[in-house]
């Protein structure tokens, strides 16, 4: 039996198990409270975009190989979806975030344990719908991806992947609505410095 194939796989499952271990790291460092930086914030939403990205070329492989060129009309939903879930988590997020100064003299922000949790949920839940329909071969992160071996197991990732669409857009909406939220807070609270007073006129 060769190893080449069984020590790819293994590689892929650790940096799958890595990335699903960050994911639940991520979860628990929202619920306890984060420090609050932009830059974090905003890095790990893109990697978020670049994962439903590729996810989302996979599936569109698989549904050109079935339909054709009908299957580009996907594309509006695999826009659609994230935008319309991220446009309704801002004003929730913006709402209930809290910060809260810490001992270290960083700002921290918080949310209550069920939005991050769904992220989560969310994640594992197409990750696990996807083994389901392609088998233990969907962890395979290689291209082409396996094909789907009907119309209706295509037709099933289209739907887990707008799930984690879902996920990706509440996901880009609650680091908006945080640094919304921040830009709310008085200058003396967001720990910035006041403006330098002017120069005393001269006489």
């Amino acid at each position: 039996m060769s190893a080449g194939p069984s020590g790819a796989l293994t590689g892929e499952l650790v940096v799958l198990a890595l990335f699903v271990l960050i994911i639940v790291r991520r979860t628990v460092r929202l619920i306890q409270g984060a420090p609050y930086s932009t830059a974090r914030m905003f890095g790990f939403a893109a990697v978020y975009v670049l994962l439903f990205v590729a996810l989302a070329f996979s599936t569109l492989y698989s549904a050109v190989v079935f339909w054709g060129s009908a299957a580009y009309v996907l594309l509006l939903p695999y826009v659609a979806v994230p935008v319309l879930a991220g446009f309704l988590a801002v004003p929730y997020v913006r709402r209930v975030v809290r910060f809260e100064p810490r001992e270290n003299g960083q700002l921290y922000y918080r949310l209550s344990w069920h939005i991050p949790v769904l992220y989560l949920v969310l994640f594992l839940g197409r990750l696990a719908a996807e083994v389901v329909v392609l088998g233990p071969s969907a962890l395979i992160l290689s291209f082409p991806p396996p094909a789907p071996p009907s119309d209706l197991a295509v037709e099933a990732l289209i739907g887990v992947d707008l799930l984690f669409g879902v996920s990706l857009g509440l996901l880009l909406g609650r680091g908006v609505g945080v640094y919304l939220a921040h830009k709310d807070l008085p200058s003396s609270d967001r720990g910035e410095s006041p403006p330098p007073s002017p120069p005393l006129p001269s006489r």
